[in-house]
């Protein structure tokens, strides 16, 4: 569930679609996009149509579409559309394979020099094109620009993120098609020894508080069943009060809330400066007046939302708000895992955005 300066030929989010540009203006940005609240009806700019872009195909391994191996003679080119993609190259040290990003690729800084193509939803099909990519990279939510993009000739790959386990299952996918299988291998190893030490500690909680986790409040969106923060929230041993709804960000109503009486409320950052929680129904929820509300990091600091190695420092902070007697447990657990959370190397691209000014 992934600040949208846009590719100088985009159009505006919501220009091309009705509902989304609503929410736009409601909401400053950057999470509904980042999560795929609005991975469909904006389309690519289709000013140029994209060269065919060859590439050995390899053996299929279920969980991706279009998967596409090193080419011979010199390193595979690479655009990522998806900041998680991005994150998880980076972490393998073979950014320098990237020569192009999404406006939402904000991390690590050492990226800020690759050329963008894109948002989230949307892409300069001409200045793909003259990046000739062996392969672009997205994530499960953006089919719809799949299909654009094999339609003008580009191969692509599309990495699953529904779950927990899919963080170290799509490391080791990339890690084969740059060539770094060891280094794949050891990273996933590393987070699935962290992950299974956190359950540990969380699976000694005597209680599972129920949580409602707030997209937005207004229009009022939270997270389903579908969406990969409700894994999250269940594997910090909390219960999301609307798991029973199947899409992954649906909206919620204000009487249903009240009613649900959550004990844990997580808030977006930028609604921290509001003034909505003095007014009903919020003010009449018990998790309001015992103070356990809490709002999210800045954006650049998103921890929960991207599955990447990242994902570690969000479940000490969710898993510390939602059982705070295990806090020195949770601290300690931490300090161990955040050595795996650091990029493993500085990004050097093949082509910069000055290049193609």
């Amino acid at each position: 569930m992934e600040s949208q300066d846009k590719p100088s030929t985009d159009a505006k989010p919501g220009a091309q679609s009705g509902g989304t540009g609503a929410i736009t203006e409601e909401f400053p940005g950057t999470r509904l996009i980042q999560i795929g609240l609005m991975t469909a009806g904006l389309l690519f700019n289709n000013s140029s149509q994209a060269a065919p872009v060859q590439v050995n195909k390899p053996p299929a391994t279920g969980r991706a579409s279009q998967s596409n191996a090193k080419v011979q003679d010199r390193p595979i080119r690479l655009v990522s559309l998806a900041p998680s993609n991005t994150e998880l190259l980076a972490a393998l040290g073979a950014a320098d394979h990237l020569v192009g990003v999404c406006t939402y690729c904000d991390y690590p800084q050492q990226i800020s020099s690759i050329t963008r193509v894109g948002t989230f939803v949307s892409a300069n099909l001409e200045r793909l094109a003259r990046l000739k990519p062996d392969a672009v990279l997205l994530v499960s939510g953006q089919e719809h620009l799949e299909a654009i993009l094999k339609h003008n000739n580009f191969k692509t790959l599309v990495l699953k993120n529904n779950h927990l386990n899919d963080i170290g299952l799509n490391i080791k996918e990339l890690a084969r098609l740059v060539g770094k299988e060891g280094k794949g291998e050891a990273l996933a190893k590393n987070l699935e020894d962290s992950l299974n030490s956190f359950h540990n500690i969380i699976g000694s909680a005597n209680r599972k508080p129920r949580v409602f986790y707030c997209v937005w409040p207004k229009p009022l969106m939270t997270v389903g069943k579908s969406s990969f923060l409700d894994g999250v929230i269940t594997a910090c041993g909390g219960i999301n009060i609307a798991s029973g709804l199947e899409p992954a960000y649906p909206s919620y109503n204000a009487e249903k809330l009240l009613l649900a009486q959550p004990d844990v409320i997580i808030m977006p950052y930028e609604a921290r400066t509001q003034e909505f929680l003095k007014q009903s129904p919020w003010k009449n929820l018990k998790a309001v007046k015992n103070g356990q509300v809490y709002f999210q990091p800045e954006p650049r600091c998103d921890m929960l939302a991207r599955p990447t190695l990242r994902i570690l420092d969000g479940l000490a902070w969710l898993g510390e708000k939602l059982h705070p007697e295990l806090a020195s447990n949770l601290s300690a657990w931490h300090k161990t895992s955040q050595q795996l959370t650091r990029t493993a190397s500085t990004v050097t691209p093949l082509t910069t955005q000055a290049a193609l000014r």
